[in-house]
């Protein structure tokens, strides 16, 4: 969001509570309706170092990891292609970029306490490790701080996050010499599991979903090898031993959250701040960049024909213009997660139906989806 922002000529102050920038967890997707974004602030180079372009998405059973589907992609003949990387690695692009620009300010360690805003701006009271507190005004405020987003409770949307009955467990594993990089989709009762190439194929990134009795609030924890295993026992023998070879288990208990109001005055949200989405369509960081070229477009525009007064407007226009595609990718990884996990008997009608869709069928039903460009 400071990026497109600051390449606007939009001066901004980022606020992290934690006393470092970085991303805890393995990997994500960045598909062509975001790197778009991502390309358009410069960072094709930087993310060509980190990251792979997948070759297409490969969909197989549990059991034995026959494949169901196979989507070719071709990124040699894509301007935009569907790239994989670590969090980490996104992160450190996107923080390199911020340093270099001269109207970014960094602020670390600090966490919002209160918020107030009037027809000037928006005040926010921040609150130190040590105690100690500050305050900044500014034009508005964004929040970006995902699904437990402070800025959402004190900007009057205090709805909880709700527990789904799934957790997931990601690892890196060391990268594996299997021909073309493609994203792989393994489908089980009550249970998935993903892997892709990442870290510039060098090593490679496992998520397994699985049902949970009970929920964890917070981040992430430790997750035992050992218990994985058990769970993966019944996997195909690839599954079994990418598992066995995977290191550094991290956890998370996945909670969704019903929609907030994106915009309220000078405040605005996006991401899982806003509309969280499960990880079923690889659509989380997509969708939060994505909310933030437009955003900053609508900003910008803003305020060279009104002012400081024009805030509020571009706001609510942007919560106006995201409603409708952000509310259809929520529902369409909910939608995933229901066929992903389907058991025995359904699960023979849901095989039945992905090969007869083939992989040219698959990518026509989501065109909607990856071809998005902002105005």
């Amino acid at each position: 969001m400071a990026l497109s922002l600051a390449r606007r000529g939009i001066a901004a102050t980022v606020i992290e509570k934690r006393t470092g920038f970085g991303e805890l967890g393995a990997g994500l997707q960045i598909s062509p309706n975001s790197g778009r974004v991502l390309d358009g602030l410069d960072l094709t180079l930087p993310l060509k170092r980190v990251a792979v372009s997948s070759h297409g998405l490969v969909i197989r059973r549990w059991n034995d990891g026959r494949a169901l589907l196979e989507m070719p992609s071709h990124p040699e003949r894509l301007t935009t292609p569907y790239r994989a990387l670590k969090r980490n690695d996104l992160h450190t692009v996107l923080l390199d970029a911020a340093r270099a620009m001269p109207n970014i300010r960094l602020v670390i360690g600090r966490g919002v306490d209160e918020i107030t805003q009037d027809e000037t701006g928006v005040s926010t009271t921040l609150t130190g490790q040590n105690g100690q507190w500050e305050s900044f005004h500014g034009l508005g405020l964004i929040g970006a701080d995902g699904l437990w987003s402070r800025v959402r409770d004190l900007s009057g949307d205090a709805s909880p996050p709700v527990f789904t009955g799934f957790e997931a467990w990601r690892a890196l594993a060391p990268a594996r010499a299997t021909g073309t990089p493609r994203v792989n989709l393994h489908l089980g009762p009550g249970r998935h599991a993903v892997h892709y190439p990442v870290a510039a194929g060098h090593q490679t990134n496992l998520v397994i979903v699985r049902r949970a009795s009970e929920a964890r609030e917070g981040w992430t924890r430790e997750g035992d090898a050992a218990v994985l295993a058990q769970h993966v026992a019944g996997a195909s023998p690839d599954l079994r031993a990418l598992s066995a070879a995977a290191s550094g288990w991290q956890v998370w208990s996945l909670f969704d959250r019903k929609p907030a109001a994106m915009a309220r005055g000078r405040i605005a949200l996006l991401g899982d701040a806003a509309h969280p989405v499960l990880p079923f369509l690889a659509q989380g960081a997509s969708l939060a960049i994505e909310d933030a070229a437009v955003l900053a477009r609508l900003l910008a525009q803003a305020l060279e024909a009104e002012g400081a007064r024009g805030v509020p407007a571009a706001m609510a226009a942007y919560a106006t213009t995201r409603a409708a595609r952000v509310a259809r990718v929520q529902e369409a990884s909910r939608s995933n997660g229901r066929t992903f996990h389907l058991g025995w008997p359904l699960s023979i009608g849901r095989d039945l139906a992905l090969r007869r869709l083939g992989g040219d069928g698959l990518s026509r039903r989501y065109g909607w989806l990856y071809q998005w460009r902002d105005a």
